[in-house]
């Protein structure tokens, strides 16, 4: 409904502009009873990632990127209960066995049930309050001349680079190098957006990336929360032995495409748009 646009350096601050009116206009449409909301919370999320980094490019303050932080984090429950139950049916429980069908049972049930409750509507006070902390951002960006956006671009992609460059080289197999798979999503996922917002075609090796990326990102999540509710590896060990063999499987086809996606943005070339 309110698709992220390419933008060229002389609509900058008009774009951003732009977003923050989606944004408002998704956080609002949460409310309509004829919408589903599950999309709903994921349009807004995905408009208030695009309007995040675009801000974070152009060296906007802390204060202004929390804000629209606060309003993903939000919302983030909802969107993470869906995906939870998705990521959850994607590893395929046809052939489980007999010995800890309760204990699937048990999990498959509580999903369906928060997912099912995400698809209620937020609260009208918690929506007014996101939309007044979009209007905070809308107010901030209209103090900011279009020179003074245009100014700070070229750090703000040699920064983004830079950070990829390292998050990828800190991709690993041990534990310790666990906690590295998120923020290398991150990552990917912010350079990516910055090619969409500089009116580039994003490279297929980081867009591969991500995808597996956020797979790697989807079982850590589900692990996290069927240790959080009791579902350890004690109760459930052959359960855990399909999580792992997966996951495992995941992060090595992370680290696979990892070097083609290095190379990608590597040679990306947005001097076209760095120019002061």
């Amino acid at each position: 409904m309110h698709e992220v646009q390419a933008v060229t350096v002389s609509s900058m601050r008009g774009h951003l502009l732009g977003l923050c009116d989606s944004m408002d206009a998704c956080l609002r449409g949460l409310l309509d009873s004829k919408r589903r909301v599950a999309e709903g919370v994921h349009e807004t999320r995905k408009v208030g990632k695009a309007l995040r980094g675009g801000l974070a490019l152009v060296g906007m303050p802390r204060a202004t990127l929390g804000a629209v932080t606060a309003v993903g984090r939000m919302l983030a429950g909802q969107r993470d209960a869906v995906s939870r139950l998705k990521t959850w049916q994607r590893l395929g429980w046809e052939d489980a066995p007999q010995a800890e069908a309760d204990t699937l049972s048990a999990v498959t049930a509580m999903l369906e049930k928060l997912a099912h409750s995400a698809g209620r509507k937020p609260p009208q006070e918690a929506v007014a309050w996101a939309v007044a902390h979009i209007a905070t951002v809308r107010a901030a960006l209209v103090l900011q001349s279009e020179e003074s956006l245009l100014e700070a671009l070229p750090q703000g992609l040699r920064r983004l680079k830079r950070r990829l460059s390292k998050r990828l080289c800190k991709l690993g197999m041990r534990r310790r190098d666990e906690p590295a798979f998120h923020e290398a999503r991150k990552g990917v996922k912010a350079w990516l957006g910055a090619q969409t917002l500089m009116g580039q075609t994003a490279d297929s090796d980081c867009l591969h990336l991500a995808d597996l990326l956020g797979d790697e990102n989807d079982l850590s999540a589900l692990e996290a929360w069927l240790k959080a509710r009791g579902f350890s590896k004690p109760m459930a060990p052959l359960m855990w032995r399909h999580l792992h063999e997966r996951h495992h499987t995941v992060r090595i086809h992370c680290l696979a495409a990892k070097d083609a996606a290095k190379n990608g943005f590597g040679k990306s070339d947005l001097s076209p748009f760095t120019d002061p």
